[in-house]
């Protein structure tokens, strides 16, 4: 599962500074953007937008999988980071692929706003709702966030039992999010996309500047 508790490749990553730095800064930027989609989010729920008929959603009654949908997404966080603290050049690829995917979902949701399915049941965070605001977001939609988190922890992940793990992961929330009716199923296929653009290019753009081997 790729679970090692091996500090070699930090030992040999804090050999260079320049590459500390940079990971100083991706961590520094993650939170910035972080905190930059929360407000932009907050905004875009006052926002009207427009809704349209999905087939796929039509296939079915929606149902609440709340607790299973985030069960599974931050198990899969907790698993990735955990692997990911030992090994510094994915850590940084992960920080930078993240903050790249946050700032093409803002531009996407800018872009088209959604309105929710009309028979939305609202998928409240049971976590940082409690402990922040009582905002429960539905208009936060092109494209899915869970998804496209979910497959970029796929992508970052090490270890064939653990890529199996992340992948049925994936497609629990994926289908999860389109079961409840949160989102369209075009949010759901466009996150895909995007998080694969994401590492994809962050990946490129690093070993090109031998951030990364």
């Amino acid at each position: 599962m790729g679970l090692e508790f091996d500090f070699t490749e930090w030992k040999e990553f804090t050999k260079n500074r320049f590459k500390i730095v940079i990971l100083v800064f991706s961590f520094l930027l993650v939170v910035l953007s972080l905190h930059f989609a929360a407000v932009f989010i907050c905004w875009i729920e006052g926002r009207k937008g427009f809704t349209f008929d999905d087939p796929f959603l039509s296939l079915f009654k929606p149902m609440d999988l709340t607790w299973l949908i985030f069960f599974v997404l931050y198990f899969s966080v907790f698993f990735v980071l955990f692997q990911l603290i030992f090994k510094p050049e994915k850590l940084l690829l992960g920080f930078l692929s993240y903050t790249l995917l946050l700032c093409l979902r803002i531009l996407s949701m800018y872009l088209l706003p959604l309105d929710p399915p009309q028979n939305i049941i609202p998928l409240p965070d049971p976590i940082i709702e409690h402990f922040g605001t009582e905002l429960t977001l539905t208009r936060d939609l092109f494209f899915s966030g869970h998804t496209s988190l979910m497959v970029l922890l796929f992508l970052l992940s090490e270890g064939k039992v653990a890529k199996i793990i992340l992948f049925i992961g994936t497609l629990i929330v994926g289908f999860g999010v389109m079961l409840q009716n949160v989102h369209y199923s075009v949010d759901v296929l466009v996150a895909v996309f995007a998080s694969y653009f994401s590492y994809n290019w962050t990946k490129s753009l690093l070993f090109h500047f031998k951030l990364i081997k």
